[in-house]
């Protein structure tokens, strides 16, 4: 090879890897490119809600639809539906649609109510994506909370009951009501107990007498509690004030339906075995509508709980002062009875805590709220009298299977707890189960920005939001570029923020700072679709792009 031949390769040589070089930083300049925009695009982002967002429909939807601007990880996606209890009602395992960008879950048919959607999904990228809104079915009732099971506020007013210690008013509102109850339960077991036809004539005797007895006591006490009730209900208005609460208010009829029962009472000695059910069902009925029950839903199951818890209840109170009756009257007799009672004192004593469970899960959204109010110890001191109770009758079962009278002693034990139950239903029944919610008015001042956050009522459900923002005039003369309200709630693991959405009104308040603009917001609606703890953040964007950041957390009831 001549030199000329070498030198010649050598040039077309060093030209083809000049061009490989050219090239090849060209594909990495691209791949930079390419790769700058798939980063940048990589992140789903929600696209499109069925139900919208924060939409009211009339009736239930068939499914919940969400749709993203990019394809999904098909694993990890998860979508559910809580209601206002916060339980998912969505069953079901979301299915994908739209060629992978969308997720699909069936719903049963739901009732009126707020209903919050929590999505958490996996970009393509890897990317975790989650959030939650809320929308409406129907036009549903405000959710229960301490200002609805007040019976003051039931009827009108916005008087406290106890709140200022225990006062002689107070003391004969609760006393009174715990001889109604005790009446009411007495009489009702009593009736209950006609049912037992086998019965002895000693049997018969004790228990007839002891209805008379009952009887006379129920009217006394009802007609005490109606009347100390009602001077509570109307303190500080005049007498006209106790009739429109008897016709117009449905705690005031149910006044006059116990009336009406307990001046039947003292006749039921008298009557046949149908009257004295019909009294008993009736009475008791009364009482579960007029009892906290009637305050949440569905109403039915609740009412009904209560009815069976009551009902227990009598049966087991009258059963033990029928047999004490009969044990002063004959001890033999006593013996025989308590065999009967024993097996009924238990199916009663399962059935009371079974109804008493299920009544309280239904009324609280957590049993950690059994220790937020008066109504929650009350109820832990009734659940510890009645272990006595079951403690002191399976001592009474022992001597009754080794052929033994019950022993005096244990049965007034066991009359003494029975009182003890009572005093406590009868001071736990006026307490709302409930703590009692507060307007939020958060204020925090800063060198940067000052946030004002005001939630009223900050209850359950439908509320008024309003955000006021200063910033200092010297940064872009104070306007917020973006202002943004989310919300969280933090006992629901893995769920996302609620964004509410807020629109700028005029404010007349004067709460003006020197050297900062103020910038006012609200918004209206269930956006606090559940109780428990949450978090209210408040984000803001200057006109300098400086993202500042406010948060505060609270419980609502």
């Amino acid at each position: 090879m001549t030199l000329s031949d070498k030198i010649h390769r050598f040039s077309q040589g060093h030209f083809h890897g000049k061009i490989f070089r050219v090239g090849l930083l060209i594909l990495l300049l691209v791949f930079s490119v390419l790769s700058f925009v798939g980063h940048a695009e990589a992140h789903a982002a929600l696209e499109q809600t069925t139900p919208s967002a924060n939409s009211r429909m009339d009736v239930s939807p068939p499914s919940i639809e969400i749709v993203f601007n990019e394809k999904l990880d098909k694993g990890g996606a998860k979508l559910l539906v809580l209601n206002e209890s916060s339980r998912n009602v969505a069953k079901g395992k979301p299915e994908s649609f739209k060629e992978g960008k969308g997720l699909r879950i069936a719903l049963p048919k739901l009732g009126e109510g707020y209903y919050t959607v929590s999505y958490s999904v996996i970009s393509a990228d890897g990317h975790p994506v989650s959030g939650a809104y809320v929308f409406t079915v129907g036009n549903p009732a405000p959710l229960p909370d301490a200002s609805q099971l007040d019976p003051h506020q039931q009827v009108g007013h916005s008087h406290d009951h106890g709140g200022a210690g225990l006062s002689q008013q107070s003391f004969l509102l609760y006393a009174s009501r715990i001889m109604y109850y005790a009446g009411l339960l007495v009489v009702a077991g009593l009736a209950l107990w006609s049912l037992h036809r086998q019965s002895t004539s000693v049997v018969r005797e004790m228990r007839n007498q002891s209805l008379a007895i009952a009887g006379k006591f129920a009217l006394i006490a009802t007609m005490a509690y109606v009347f100390f009730s009602l001077q509570d209900l109307g303190q500080g208005e005049p007498l006209s004030e106790w009739g429109r609460i008897l016709t117009e208010t449905t705690i005031g009829k149910l006044y006059i339906a116990e009336l009406l029962l307990a001046l039947a009472a003292p006749l039921l000695p008298s009557l046949g075995l149908a009257a004295r059910l019909f009294w008993a069902v009736a009475a008791l009925f009364v009482e579960a509508w007029s009892g906290h029950a009637a305050a949440f839903n569905p109403i039915a199951y609740t009412i009904g709980l209560d009815f069976a818890h009551l009902a227990a209840a009598s049966l087991w109170s009258a059963g033990l002062v029928l047999l004490l009756a009969i044990w002063y009257k004959e001890r033999p007799e006593a013996g025989r009875f308590a065999l009967l009672f024993s097996k009924w004192a238990l199916i009663s004593f399962m059935v009371l805590w079974v109804t008493g469970v299920l009544s309280t899960l239904d009324f609280l959204p957590s049993l950690e709220y059994l220790f937020y109010t008066a109504w929650g110890k009350w109820l832990i001191a009734k659940a510890a009298i009645s272990l006595l109770v079951a403690i002191t009758a399976f001592m009474i079962r022992l001597r009754l299977k080794k052929g033994d009278l019950p022993h005096g002693s244990l049965l007034k034990i066991d009359v003494g707890l029975l009182a003890a139950i009572v005093l406590s239903v009868g001071v736990l029944t006026y307490q709302t189960p409930l703590p009692a919610n507060k307007e939020l008015n958060f204020h925090r001042m800063g060198t940067e920005m000052h946030v004002t956050l005001r939630v009223t009522p900050n209850t359950p459900g439908d509320n008024q939001f309003t955000l006021k923002i200063w910033l200092p005039e010297s940064i872009g003369k104070g306007v917020p570029k973006t202002v943004q309200l989310r919300l969280l709630p933090l006992d629901k693991e893995g769920m996302g923020f609620i964004d509410v959405p807020i629109k700028e009104y005029t404010d007349e308040e004067m709460d003006a700072f020197p050297d900062y603009k103020k910038s006012t917001y609200s918004a209206e609606g269930p956006y606090l679709p559940f109780a428990g703890q949450w978090k209210a953040q408040i984000r803001v964007t200057d006109s300098e792009d400086n993202e500042k950041v406010v948060e505060t957390t609270y419980r609502i009831y």
